[in-house]
């Protein structure tokens, strides 16, 4: 590719790239706000990005590796080159991006299950995608906006899916299981990460940093791997919840309706199944909050099992006494928005 006089002035192509992160970033505290208003999720995903952003500029330490990582590349090169030349130090600034946020809200109990680990991780991961493309972007370099949509998809993908682990982890009650858990997301992020990375590097050595159908294919993969990631979070969700709060159905704690309605992301958005929005959110929290609960009491030894049992036996006082006076429930168990 030509090179580019040293004065040229940076063109609006990685712009939009960054403005699409930025409308990323947004959507996820709004899809937690609509499924269930958690203030300390939300806090907990604005620190991840914070970090996120910040730990590229940190790590600019003048003649250190990790600042030749973050260095602007030559004209018509779409990374550094010291990112091949050290790619496991480049992969381990991205889990050092996504790992502290993650672990920090785990130990602080923000993360619930897969869900809330997804959307931290891969939030974590857009901020650092986005921190350190601002931080090389030169008047020399001036790279194709597919190559920045393909890097941010990716970090994104990568992240949620280590995320998804880390929340995993959170609802296995057995410390060999978690760990197994957490490592099996690292290797299966770094994978994901390291395939589609070492693809882009052989589709720009051949056609070219510009080559706008290679880049674009792979940010495809990398955005329906991270709708995969989310899929699987949901479904896993739901089973949790279906089993748990139908057991609690069968007890005449919980109504039937509710088996129909909680579980389901969608459903549960919806305003038919119970008239005052505030209560609604307190509900599905509440709820959600109570099966997944259940779930960790799985397998506990003795001990720890009484300790949780009495949070779960809190947790169902509180939802009997919400639900008591349920309003009848709408057609198809709160399908109708």
């Amino acid at each position: 590719a030509p090179r580019r006089r040293a004065g040229a002035p940076v063109t609006a192509a990685p712009l939009a790239p960054l403005a699409g992160t930025a409308a990323l970033l947004a959507a996820a505290p709004v899809a937690l706000w609509l499924d269930r208003r958690r203030a300390r999720a939300l806090g907990w995903l604005a620190a991840a990005a914070a970090w996120g952003l910040a730990l590229p500029a940190a790590l600019r330490i003048p003649r250190s590796l990790a600042a030749a990582l973050l260095r602007a590349p030559a004209a018509g090169r779409a990374i550094p080159d010291a990112w091949f030349a050290s790619p496991v130090l480049a992969v381990a600034l991205g889990f050092v991006a996504v790992a502290l946020p993650l672990v920090a809200a785990a130990r602080a109990g923000a993360l619930e299950g897969p869900t809330d680990g997804a959307v931290v991780g891969s939030v974590a991961g857009l901020g650092f995608a986005s921190g350190a493309a601002v931080l090389i972007l030169s008047p020399a370099w001036q790279p194709a906006a597919a190559a920045v949509v393909l890097v941010v998809a990716l970090h994104a993908a990568a992240g949620a899916l280590f995320g998804a682990g880390v929340g995993l982890a959170v609802l296995t009650s057995r410390s060999s299981g978690r760990a197994a858990a957490v490592a099996a997301a690292a290797l299966a992020a770094g994978g994901l990460f390291a395939v589609l990375a070492l693809a882009a590097a052989a589709c720009w050595r051949r056609w070219g940093e510009g080559s706008a159908g290679c880049s674009l294919a792979l940010a495809a993969a990398s955005v329906a791997a991270l709708a995969a990631v989310f899929a699987s979070c949901a479904a896993y969700e739901r089973r949790v919840l279906e089993r748990h709060l139908g057991e609690e159905v069968e007890l005449g704690v919980l109504p039937a309706w509710v088996v129909e309605v909680v579980p389901s992301v969608t459903r549960r958005c919806r305003s038919g199944w119970w008239p005052r929005r505030d209560e609604r959110r307190e509900i599905v929290g509440l709820l959600v909050t109570l099966g997944l609960r259940k779930r960790q009491l799985l397998a506990l030894p003795d001990d720890r099992a009484r300790l949780y049992g009495l949070e779960v036996g809190r947790l169902r006082q509180r939802a009997r006494a919400l639900l008591a006076a349920a309003p009848a429930p709408p057609a198809g168990g709160g399908r109708t928005a």
